[in-house]
């Protein structure tokens, strides 16, 4: 009942913020104007990640004041302090991170600039506990835990990977928000399962269940209005702060896990956008361009020449989300019964 009741919170709030966001982004110009690397056809608001962020804020603290299960896995009490300080970190990165994207919007920040921000606020999540710390060897029972040095650049890594990851995915009406309604809804169902299965049980692992099951929420909200023909675009206001978020609940989640998968289930679940981001890089590279830079050859935009619609292209990639998904979530609970 309580998670339900923070699905329903980030839904509502959602989707009475984006409105609001909407009218904002006509007022002060903040649209997204048609051009070559473009598939839009009309201007389009780009200010939608402030209902994302302002709906999912909402929704955590109302978590806060009406869900008793929330309230007492993050007050700072003895058996609590980790968690409690993991949420400040939350707090102060996700807002930075949304602050990055919200500006960038309108003001367009250099690429390295954005990476620049992107790596210090993933060293604040490292200096506030969300990190990792031990990766299990694939095909044995092997845990080895990180010295402090591979831990960091890992965790920044990881983050970095996963901001920029919904950012590139971020191409056609609806994309980005649908993979993180599934991905989301898929890091709640493994963290729900390692909280009360035999693989792990902490609170961390619980708070990464709430914060998954209110991202879904929030996204499901602004699917609303972003799926084709989009009234609204996230931006990478939204972007840059969903993928911090699926960052965040996997390294609070999944990655605590000491299981030989944990390291790999968030990466089969988001492997599409992982792909992309791959592919990209090794394509800018190859050509001479700058890595962050921005071209029209991403898998969606191949599947756009070769005559596919917006729509059959969005709902493929929903299609091979779910996929990956049920597969890591049977992962799990083949482990849990092994």
């Amino acid at each position: 009942m309580a998670y339900l009741l923070i699905f329903l919170f980030a839904f509502v709030f959602t989707v009475t913020a984006v409105p609001v966001s909407i009218i904002l982004a006509k007022k002060y110009d903040a649209l997204d104007y048609p051009k070559a690397r473009k598939v839009h056809r009309k201007p389009v608001p780009r200010w939608g990640g402030i209902g994302i962020f302002v709906g999912l804020i909402l929704a955590l603290l109302s978590a806060y004041f009406f869900i008793p299960q929330f309230k007492e896995l993050i007050v700072p009490v003895s058996a609590h302090k980790d968690v409690f300080k993991v949420c400040i970190g939350i707090v102060l990165g996700s807002f930075i991170i949304f602050l990055l994207g919200f500006l960038d919007d309108v003001i367009r920040f250099p690429a390295k600039f954005k990476l620049l921000v992107q790596l210090l606020v993933a060293s604040i999540m490292f200096f506030f506990g969300v990190k990792i710390t031990g990766i299990g060897i694939p095909f044995t029972s092997i845990y080895l835990t990180l010295p402090l040095v591979l831990s960091f650049a890992l965790s920044l890594f990881w983050f970095c990977g996963f901001i920029n990851a919904i950012n590139f995915s971020d191409g056609l009406d609806g994309l980005a928000t649908g993979i993180v309604a599934i991905a989301s809804a898929a890091f709640f169902v493994v963290a729900i399962l390692l909280n009360n299965g035999v693989l792990t049980n902490s609170a961390q692992m619980g708070l990464s269940a709430f914060l998954a099951v209110a991202v879904c929420g929030a996204a499901l909200g602004f699917l609303i209005y972003n799926f084709n023909p989009a009234k609204v675009f996230m931006g990478d206001g939204g972007s840059l702060f969903l993928g911090f978020m699926l960052a965040t609940i996997t390294m609070t989640g999944t990655l605590k896990s000491t299981a030989v998968l944990a390291l790999f289930v968030p990466i089969i679940v988001v492997a599409l956008p992982i792909l992309d981001v791959a592919l990209a890089l090794f394509r800018r590279l190859r050509k001479g361009m700058g890595i962050m830079m921005p071209d029209k050859e991403h898998i969606h935009h191949r599947l756009l020449q070769y005559g596919w619609s917006q729509r059959e292209i969005v709902l493929l990639m929903y299609v091979f989300t779910l996929i990956l998904s049920i597969v890591s979530i049977l992962l799990v609970v083949l482990k849990m019964a092994s």
